[in-house]
């Protein structure tokens, strides 16, 4: 019976998603040129923690390259 579970648990741990993942949108806005992009397909990046993606390789190395003129500061505002 034992060796019936430990295979059965492992297959479940191997299946669940992690909670704090967001899920992968099927299209995102290339930040270079502007372009929609399929996501499966794309070429990606990341920059802080977040994923970026592209629609060619030239322009993955144009944002690898500064990435901060393609990214919007996306921090929380001090209110004065």
């Amino acid at each position: 019976m034992r060796f019936l579970i430990a295979p059965l648990l492992l297959a479940g741990a191997l299946m669940a998603a992690p909670a704090d993942k967001k899920p992968v949108p099927a299209e995102a806005k290339d930040p270079v040129c502007g372009m929609t992009v399929e996501t499966k397909s794309a070429e990606k990046a990341d920059y802080k923690g977040k994923t970026y993606y592209f629609c060619s390789k030239e322009e993955k190395t144009t944002f690898e390259k500064s990435p901060e003129k393609f990214v919007k500061d996306e921090s929380p505002k001090k209110k004065s």
